[in-house]
């Protein structure tokens, strides 16, 4: 399915293009639209599209801006230019920026589909290239020696001067002030790891990115380097969205680990065990996520300032508790706002350990005879920690059965999080300013102190849907609310929730709702009667 964006500040243009795309045929689906760049720059971030059909002259931010930074955040875009200026100086400028269509105004349906299904058909083009198997030549005995001094930085051995002396020798500019790993694993076994290595290999190599070294046949390790840590986060997790979405259909799981940042060379070895005992850990459990080795070392910190759901308060509850009582205690955390913590799963797994080690710990009490390596080896028998964390609901089960054995011994001690209280500051900030039709993901991402790449795994990983849909549903069911208990004009109702433009608005209900802004209020008022 090829996801198409539109941008373009004329109301009327902007419906027809839209109305087009929705009744092709074929594997096209319109996926969003935004009346100028700044605003539309945020949502193609969020959204991910393939194909983006933009104007040149709009306010904030004009498509030839647009499309630079589009273009570096989303390299695989197709981009289709529809202007009512077809002169020369315009089009050189499309051509530099890597334009694939321009279209001029007044856009007639035909031509429009016949461009977008040619379009369709370059992508194709470009997947069936990308997979194809290179010859021997000059370019892979370069690409081995890269293959091979990348190895050398990860397994350590060699001092700094060596590593500088064989650098320059392959031509490669490593004095950097920080320098950070990426852990990429391609799945399980039913994985094709030829193509994917391919498809990543001639991705590495557009991106710039000659440090890489496919540690195992599913498993890639990439070298990045920058200026400081933020530009380094940056184009760590920009470049981390690119593969993901360039392998989907290859690898739809690709889990990834984020190591790190250091300032010196030779630490990235360290760095790189550290990144790789964290993909072991997690691969299990977190197929398809992107964990930074960051999380754990703040959990401790997170929890003294965030308080901990399992603490003293709860505690309390259990040393008086019976087994009876154990799942109520458990859903009354779950169901509190704490419990949102728990939407990670690897939180989740900190948590079952630290549940773990603390009924370990009430069984060594009770039992002064028995071995504490021997009751956690038995315990981790009877609960498969990896696993349960997967899912919440199997989180639950195994955290109310380990419960229910210390309470036999009585309790102690628990808990974890990480990003917990960034994905709480973010709710907050948009139920406050959801109607603000500004707001982006771009501008809640600088609130939390993200960069925006990060923010958008972050934010959709943690709650299980991107920020715009999040955005979108929110403002849908203030609309719900306003159609059924007031008078409101649809089109005072649109700029309430913060759309501009009342067409959109019903739009946007009806894909959501099944029927349109009006239907729904008429169906309201009849059940009340």
């Amino acid at each position: 399915m090829y996801q198409v964006f539109v941008v373009e500040d004329e109301l009327l243009i902007r419906q027809s293009i839209r109305n087009v795309i929705e009744n092709m045929p074929g594997p096209f689906a319109f996926c969003g639209e935004a009346s100028d760049g700044e605003m539309a720059l945020s949502m193609m971030q969020d959204l991910m599209p393939d194909i983006v059909l933009t104007d040149i002259r709009m306010p904030f931010l004009d498509g030839f801006e647009l499309i630079r930074h589009a273009k570096a955040m989303m390299p695989w875009l197709k981009i289709i230019i529809i202007s009512g200026f077809g002169d020369f100086e315009s089009a050189q400028k499309a051509i530099s920026l890597g334009v694939d269509q321009y279209l001029l105004k007044p856009i007639r349906p035909a031509e429009l589909i016949k461009v977008i299904e040619g379009v369709a058909q370059q992508i194709e083009e470009s997947k069936q290239k990308s997979t194809l198997p290179r010859g021997y030549d000059q370019d892979e005995v370069q690409y081995a020696l890269l293959q091979h001094y990348m190895q050398q930085l990860l397994y350590g051995g060699l001092d700094t001067s060596t590593l500088l002396e064989r650098a320059r020798a392959l031509q490669l500019d490593v004095v950097q002030p920080c320098y950070q790993i990426l852990l990429f694993h391609f799945g399980t076994e039913e994985n094709d790891y030829r193509l994917a290595r391919i498809a990543a290999r001639n991705l590495l190599e557009q991106q710039g990115m000659k440090l890489h070294y496919f540690v195992e046949a599913n498993q890639l390790a990439v070298l990045c380097l920058g200026p400081d840590t933020a530009a380094l986060n940056e184009q760590a997790y920009q470049f981390i969205n690119i593969l993901r979405h360039e392998l989907k259909e290859l690898c739809p799981a690709v889990t990834t680990v984020v190591g790190n940042a250091v300032q010196r060379l030779s630490a990235v070895c360290q760095a790189y065990n550290t990144a790789l005992d964290m993909l072991k850990r997690i691969s299990g459990v977190s197929a398809g996520q992107v964990v930074d080795v960051n999380d754990s070392a703040q959990i401790a910190a997170d929890l003294m300032e965030l308080g901990n759901p399992f603490g003293e308060a709860f505690q309390q509850k259990l040393q008086y508790a019976t087994a009876a009582d154990v799942p109520a205690l458990v859903d009354e955390v779950l169901d509190s706002p704490e419990g949102n913590r728990f939407g990670s799963t690897l939180m989740r797994y900190y948590a079952l350990i630290d549940l773990l080690k603390m009924t370990v710990d009430q069984v060594s009490r009770a039992t002064p005879g028995m071995d504490a390596k021997d009751i956690a080896t038995r315990l981790s028998e009877q609960h498969d920690i990896f696993a349960a964390a997967g899912r919440r609901e199997s989180f639950r089960q195994t955290a109310v059965e380990l419960l229910r054995q210390a309470v036999s011994m009585k309790a102690d001690t628990m808990a974890g999080v990480k990003y917990s209280h960034v994905i709480s500051k973010a709710e907050k900030y948009v139920a406050e300013n959801f109607c603000d039709p500004n707001i982006s993901m771009i501008s809640v991402a600088k609130y939390v102190g993200l960069s925006s790449a990060h923010f958008s795994t972050v934010f959709s990983q943690t709650l299980g849907r991107s920020f715009i849909n999040y955005l979108t549903a929110m403002r849908i069911e203030r609309a719900k609310e306003l159609l059924v208990t007031t008078n409101m004009k649809l089109s005072t109702i649109a700029m309430e929730i913060g759309y501009n433009e009342p067409n959109y608005f019903s739009h946007v209900f009806r894909k959501l709702e099944g029927i349109t802004p009006k239907d729904y209020r008429n169906r309201a008022q009849q059940e009340d009667q």
